[in-house]
């Protein structure tokens, strides 16, 4: 089972931690991908915040270019591990027809 997560809001950062954790241990997961976008982008420049899940090898770091470029984040200024896509949207989309199961935070 493939997980795609997205998260919206700082408020939600620490929660999507504890859910990509959590779904990673699960024995039929393959990948948890968290999409970080809109106010939830405020994890992915700070490795201290997100750093149990860019640990996991199960867990895949994303960040939305359209949230960073909103918030004049740079691609230099992210975490080591964390990876860019131009748009949060199109990414889900994607995932999303190659089979992945979608949750929303």
């Amino acid at each position: 089972m493939k997980i795609i997560l997205s998260v919206d809001s700082e408020e939600k950062i620490p929660m999507s931690i504890t859910a990509a954790t959590h779904l990673s241990e699960m024995p039929e997961t393959e990948l948890v991908e968290v999409v970080y976008l809109n106010g939830g982008i405020a994890a992915v420049t700070e490795k201290n915040r997100i750093g149990p899940i860019l640990k996991n090898k199960k867990v895949q770091v994303v960040a939305c270019g359209t949230s960073m470029e909103a918030r004049n984040i740079q691609k230099d200024e992210l975490a080591p591990g964390v990876v860019y896509v131009p748009a949060s949207l199109k990414e889900i989309i994607k995932r999303k027809q190659e089979g992945y199961m979608y949750l929303v935070l």
